[in-house]
């Protein structure tokens, strides 16, 4: 059965995104792993800098599975009152908690479950450094190989009408395509795919692989809803603000496409930038060349 992961610190905004999974998860018809992730203070590379309290690795635990067990229990009568009112398919809620660091602890759970996505919730006042738990959504986008969905704060319904994908005209995106489109079937919602072209780049040098890349998605991606629309802008990152301003879209969809690294060190992708300032739900694919990577929604 596939599973959506969910990564809790038992915050309100964690909170948030967890009832945003759950929705997503009865409208595709997958299970859901709570998991909440800790570090013990003495095994932090500053611990023996540090006056830590003095909480031994089973107290931590504990304190861990108590609030997650209470946490899935409300979520399990919730759950029941709304199956029983509105019907619909009953994910089946667990948890789990581990200690290490969180995206070495998400890569390992995903390898032991039928995780299709890993769903954080964030938050945009301070960009990248005020992430869930910090910089970790950084460390999670950089070393994930399945789709990260980040829920901002403000991110409002739960419906999913058009979906915004931010090409940028790669055939691989064509995966990327053919794996989103069966969450849109879901909701059957639209596609819009975008692709932002730097204002200063002529038309003739766009066009072209708009139409290469526009055939093979109707050769390659069965499904009818969706739509191209070209923006231009100064750059990406400013061009996909205006995208997520200006039209009606209930989620952005991006490819996190690894660069060098001092490069990555003092400019950060594309993805990361977009992620500090976030309005909409945020969907990031890992970059893959091979189809059968791409989770089946």
């Amino acid at each position: 059965m596939k599973t959506i992961l969910v990564l809790s610190d038992f915050s309100i905004r964690a909170a948030h995104a967890t009832q945003y999974a759950i929705k997503l998860a009865q409208k595709i018809e997958a299970n859901v792993l709570l998991c909440n992730v800790f570090l013990v203070p003495s095994t932090t590379p500053m611990a023996s800098q540090i006056a830590w309290p003095m909480e031994n690795y089973e107290e931590l635990q504990q304190n861990s599975t108590n609030d997650l067990d209470k946490m899935v229990n409300n979520i399990n009568n919730e759950l029941d009152l709304d199956i029983l009112m509105n019907g619909g398919f009953r994910p089946n809620i667990k948890y789990c908690s581990k200690v290490g660091f969180v995206a070495d602890a998400i890569s390992e759970i995903a390898k032991s479950h039928h995780v299709i996505m890993v769903v954080i919730g964030t938050h945009a006042k301070h960009g990248l450094g005020s992430f869930l738990m910090g910089d970790h959504a950084r460390d999670i986008i950089e070393k994930a190989d399945y789709p990260v969905l980040l829920i901002p704060e403000m991110a409002k319904g739960y419906d999913l009408k058009t979906i915004a994908f931010a090409t940028d005209l790669s055939h691989t995106d064509t995966y990327v395509l053919h794996s989103l489109s069966g969450l849109a079937k879901h909701y059957y919602a639209e596609i819009l795919l975008t692709h932002v072209a730097d204002e200063s780049i002529a038309d003739q040098k766009v066009e072209p692989a708009a139409k290469i890349f526009l055939s093979m998605v109707s050769s390659k991606v069965n499904y009818p809803k969706i739509y191209y629309r070209p923006i231009r802008g100064n750059n990406v990152v400013t061009g996909l603000d205006w995208i997520a301003a200006h039209t009606d879209i209930d989620m952005l969809v991006m490819v996190h496409r690894k660069k060098g690294f001092f490069e990555s060190l003092f400019q950060g992708s594309i993805t990361q930038k977009m992620a500090g300032h976030l309005t909409k739900p945020l969907l990031v694919f890992p970059c893959s060349k091979v189809e059968d990577t791409m989770p089946v929604f």
